[in-house]
């Protein structure tokens, strides 16, 4: 039973290691991708604004604008989820490795 442990906590730290690698990744990509998008989103809450205060537009075609440049804002957010969750999961497997 020990050595079937040992097995299973040399297994847990390899996978504790590629775990934190890909946490690193996505949170390089988190804070990277956050300012291209929020910048994205803003632009798009811009140009709906401005386009239906000037007549461009009417008001469900900016509502439409609106709504993409939403769905771009949450883009990062939803990556942020994804960390929260692999972090979950590491810190499980830490908390296996040290008992």
């Amino acid at each position: 039973m020990l050595l079937l442990k040992l097995f299973g906590k040399i297994v847990a730290i390899l996978i504790m290691l590629i775990l934190t690698l890909v946490k690193w990744v996505g949170l390089f990509l988190i804070g990277f991708s956050s300012v291209v998008f929020n910048l994205l989103a803003g632009l798009f809450l811009l140009v709906a604004a401005l386009s239906h205060l000037m007549g461009l537009t009417t008001g469900p075609e900016a509502l439409r604008l609106i709504v993409v440049g939403f769905v771009i804002f949450m883009i990062p957010i939803a990556g942020e989820t994804v960390v929260t969750g692999i972090t979950a999961v590491n810190a499980g497997l830490h908390d296996f490795i040290r008992s």
